[in-house]
């Protein structure tokens, strides 16, 4: 399998070179005895990479560092952002790792949308080839409609953070990539939410033609996956239309989580099954020690903040005078 969609054979010799020496030089690293294994996901993991005109490799290349069950040491740290600020300065992507101690702990994340498109492909880069044989797969249809939630709330603070950066020439390539990422995000949020989701881009595209009250979404999710796909081949993105869209998939979603619970729908059961445990608790809390600084995070408790930030996230999008500081702190915090 190539790592990117279009298979150029330019981008996955530029990307198998990453990972080799990436490999070579975590294997001659003493550090290399505390992980377990070095997991390539994201796009490039799923052979959903994007590719530019010229053959260089557009989107992040996400790393999970699996840990032998304990914290990565300061020489570990050292090592993995020497190796991700020595990629970025040749690939001019972004080159993240992400560590966790060990499998049990990557594993209380097994019902988000990050972790199980990990587990439906992904490529071992360094350490155990079967590092993820026995992972606790789920379906994609059981997926929490809080996975829809922080779709929405991550692609709107896109959309904002692409306001705030529109009058900065230099910033051109963020503002149209993050324009694109939310039409994408809105797609994804209602597939979610209807229990659809799919593994691969063109079949979720498939997928949400089926839903004929979000046909006004196509033409942006049509150009969002080839941007992702072939970054350079797509026009440039409309901001007010991608925010009209956002704002009528928060209405879409909102409804449908509405009917859900009015008609004891059965998936909807399963869903709330797989996303509860201690972390309800744990949102409590968090809600608790948030309410100082935004009170409606209050309620209700069990629920994430992430999730009830939404409604400030859109108060800050529609009123473009409206202060985001505080949204902007309480996201990077809970996000």
């Amino acid at each position: 399998m190539s790592y990117s969609k279009s298979a150029d054979p330019r981008v996955e010799r530029h990307i198998q070179d990453a990972l080799d020496c990436i490999r070579a030089s975590i294997a001659a690293s003493p550090e290399s005895s505390a992980i377990r294994a070095v997991v390539l996901g994201g796009g490039y993991g799923r052979g959903e990479g994007g590719a530019t005109p010229d053959g260089m490799p557009y989107n992040d290349m996400d790393f999970f560092v699996v840990m032998n069950g304990r914290k990565p040491s300061p020489g570990l740290h050292a090592l993995l952002d020497g190796l991700s600020s020595e990629w970025h300065g040749k690939l001019a992507i972004d080159i993240d790792f992400y560590c966790v101690n060990s499998l049990k702990a990557l594993y209380k994340d097994v019902g988000t949308l990050m972790i199980q498109e990990l587990f439906a492909g992904c490529r071992i880069v360094f350490g155990d080839e079967h590092v993820f044989d026995d992972a606790p797969r789920r379906p994609f249809s059981v997926l929490p409609w809080t996975e829809a939630a922080r779709l929405l709330l991550n692609r709107g603070a896109g959309l904002l953070f692409a306001r705030q950066r529109a009058s900065d020439p230099s910033e051109a390539d963020f503002v149209r990539r993050n324009i694109h990422k939310a039409a994408l995000g809105c797609g994804d949020a209602i597939l979610v939410v209807h229990h659809d989701y799919r593994t691969t881009g063109t079949e979720r595209l498939e997928a949400l033609r089926k839903y004929h009250e979000a046909s006004w979404l196509i033409p942006a999710y049509e150009d969002a996956l080839a941007f992702k796909y072939a970054p350079g081949t797509v026009k440039e993105p409309d901001y007010a239309y991608h925010l009209d869209c956002w704002l009528r998939t928060m209405t879409l979603v909102a409804t449908e989580i509405t009917r859900q619970i009015a008609s004891s729908d059965a998936h909807f059961s399963a869903c709330r099954i797989a996303d509860a445990g201690p972390r309800s608790l744990k949102s409590a809390i968090l809600s608790v020690c948030s309410a100082p600084v935004l009170p409606e995070l209050l309620s209700p408790l069990a629920v994430h903040p992430r999730v009830k930030l939404l409604r400030l996230l859109t108060v800050c999008l529609l009123d473009p005078a409206h202060g985001t500081d505080t949204f902007i702190r309480l996201w990077k915090r809970y996000n």
